[in-house]
Order: C-alpha cells, then structure tokens, then sequence
C-alpha cells in the first residue's frame, strides 16, 4: 500500500492488490498515509498455496478492477 501511495503521489498510476483478510490493514495504512479511502483490489486468500494456475485465474478474475484503478482519472492518490 504505502509503495503505492509513494507511486501515486509522485503521478505514477499504482494499483494495489491484497487478499480479504488485509483489507482493514491497507485501509489503516492509507488513512495513515494521509489517503483515506485510496481504492484496491480484493482477492481471496491465500495465494501462497496457489498452484500457478489457480493464481493465474484470481490475476484474470481481478484484471478489470486493476485496469480501473490504473486508468481512473480522478485526483490521483490525493497529491496536490
């Protein structure tokens, strides 16, 4: 979370990915980045198990919400 944010602040499109379970710690670290409520893509946990194929199709089942956060155009990340 907080490479992405150094990322966006800087004007580079980053996308975050993190599994259900982490979704109230990337949520703490952006508000404590200064960037609350900065968007992310939810994946199921685990992946460490995951054989290639199975993480193969949580990376296709969340390419469209990647490409969103890549693409949007809003005020990036909150940087001024």
């Amino acid at each position: 979370m907080l490479d992405a944010i150094f990322f966006e602040k800087r004007g580079i499109p980053a996308a975050v990915v993190v599994t259900a379970p982490f979704i109230p710690t990337a949520l703490g670290i952006a508000d404590l980045a200064g960037i609350p409520g900065y968007p992310h893509a939810v994946i199921p946990h685990p992946v460490g198990s995951l054989s290639p194929e199975e993480v193969r199709g949580r990376a296709d089942a969340v390419a469209a919400r990647v490409e969103t956060l890549l693409l949007r155009s809003e005020d990036r990340a909150g940087a001024a």
